[in-house]
């Protein structure tokens, strides 16, 4: 019976004495300090580190996809496109794309071979895309006189305006498709009769 109690007595002060106790106690001392000093070298050494972050100010470019009427020479009255930008703030301004890089997609229509910005006539309905900085805003209006006290207080984010003429990597004529070149018909073999 002693025996009993005693092994009883001895496994519940086993299990009450916790298992970090009885463990080496300096295992994580020191990991930020080595970590550190292991980045100013690769630092001090102009070797880049795999760990650092990329600069705050470099953004990815988006894919921006505008649907509106084209007006000519490029600019297009947005009237949708899709979430970047509509909260860019697009819709419903006059939008300025150099078409010189641009893939058209359009019916030809200006009887020169092969489809260019001329074949785009004034009044078509046309989605424009393309790749612009992430967070990339509308140029606002221009104000016809605020005070710069105003425009100070205002703490609103920093973000980056679009260029005069934003590059498009595409342009579809949604109005007028393009004509699609049938293929000819192959003439299919009569049927073999079984024997």
């Amino acid at each position: 019976m002693i025996k009993r109690w005693m092994a009883v007595v001895l496994g519940a002060a086993v299990l009450a004495v916790p298992g970090t106790a009885l463990a080496k106690g300096d295992h994580a001392k020191g990991h930020g300090k080595e970590k550190a000093e292991k980045h100013q070298k690769a630092e001090k050494h102009g070797k880049k580190d795999k760990r650092a972050k990329k600069d705050k100010h470099a953004k990815k470019p988006k894919s921006y996809v505008f649907k509106g009427v084209y007006k000519g020479d490029g600019v297009v009255t947005v009237t949708s496109g899709n979430s970047r930008v509509r909260k860019g703030g697009y819709v419903g301004q006059d939008v300025t794309f150099d078409l010189s890089k641009a893939k058209i997609v359009a019916a030809d229509s200006d009887g020169v071979a092969g489809v260019s910005a001329a074949d785009v006539k004034a009044g078509d309905k046309v989605l424009v895309q393309a790749r612009l900085p992430r967070g990339t805003k509308a140029p606002a209006p221009v104000a016809t006189e605020e005070a710069p006290a105003e425009a100070a207080a205002s703490e609103e984010p920093v973000v980056d305006e679009a260029p005069a003429a934003i590059v498009a990597r595409k342009l579809v004529v949604l109005s007028r498709p393009a004509a699609e070149v049938e293929a000819p018909e192959a003439e299919q073999p009569a049927p073999v009769p079984a024997p």
